[in-house]
């Protein structure tokens, strides 16, 4: 039997070396590494790595990096990045969101962990980095999602296994991106939440999701709320019952009589009422003369 992949959901450990003492000893730290050696701990100015081209996140919350690098600028930084080599330069695998809270706290360098790691890995090493720390938000992560199943060729199943998530989960995550895009940016930015998106989702017509959309964020209408309007959208029509063809050719013989519509509408067993339309004054007044003139 062939043996199963093991799913990139078990953590980045493998990545690098464990240290019990949760520090860098300046034994370990190599200033120079153009040796060609295997993985090694650089100390390296955030502001030279080149992003990771192929990084999941788009959005990146200003408050929470400043709030990173006040902790980084007080505590330095506790965990490496993760690089490999570019050239002459260095290219983040992960951590672009401590690089960056590093660059506002002043740093001069910071610990990276140096790797070979191939373009075939960086969208799964960036991903699983954010999946780990619930950095991405449902959009970015669906997005995620998609670019590795079009790279990879996978199929959910397999992706679900890869990422560690159960394929409902990941199913539910991938549907996100059937919403209009006016849609999507609120789930991104938080204006609405997961479950309000989901909710949208059995709205068939994209203009009516993107009215439920703006009502939700006006409204702040609770996710059940919105499940009941989906519901309702997405009723069909009852249909009509089927006309008595008595009371159709009873209409049809007034309706030759008085040349107007006529309709005959039941509210019980045995009593009615005869509405008969008319479009302006002259017309009533034919209609009344003719009903006058019956004897």
């Amino acid at each position: 039997m062939a043996r199963k992949k093991k799913g990139l959901g078990r953590g980045l450990g493998a990545l690098i070396s464990s240290n019990s003492g949760g520090g860098f000893p300046s034994s370990a730290l190599d200033m120079h590494p153009d040796d060609g050696a295997g993985p090694r701990l650089l100390m390296l100015d955030p502001r030279e790595l080149k992003p990771n081209p192929k990084q999941p996140r788009m959005r990146f919350d200003e408050e929470s990096l400043e709030e990173l690098s006040v902790s980084l600028r007080r505590d330095g930084m506790q965990e490496p990045v993760i690089v490999r080599k570019a050239g002459d330069a260095y290219e983040l695998v992960s951590g672009e969101r401590r690089v960056r809270a590093a660059v506002m706290a002043d740093l001069e360098t910071i610990p990276a962990v140096c790797r070979e790691v191939s373009d075939a890995d960086m969208l799964k090493l960036g991903l699983i980095e954010n999946i780990q720390r619930e950095d991405l938000n449902p959009i970015e992560l669906a997005r995620g999602y998609k670019q590795l199943i079009e790279e990879f060729h996978w199929t959910q199943e397999e992706l679900a296994d890869q990422v560690g998530k159960k394929r409902a989960t990941v199913t539910n995550t991938l549907r996100l991106l059937n919403l209009p895009e006016v849609v999507q940016a609120r789930v991104a930015d938080g204006g609405i939440a997961m479950g309000h998106a989901r909710a949208l989702l059995a709205i068939e017509s994209p203009q009516k999701q993107i009215a439920a959309c703006r009502k939700i964020v006006g409204q702040g209408l609770s996710v059940r709320q919105v499940e009941k309007m989906a519901s309702h959208e997405g009723a069909a029509p009852k249909p009509k019952a089927p006309k008595d063809p008595n009371v159709a050719a009873i209409e049809d013989e007034l309706r030759r009589k008085l040349g107007t519509k006529v309709a005959l509408r039941a509210s019980g067993d045995t009593k009615g009422k005869i509405e008969i339309e008319y479009f302006n004054l002259d017309e009533l007044d034919r209609l009344l003369g003719l009903i006058r003139s019956i004897r």
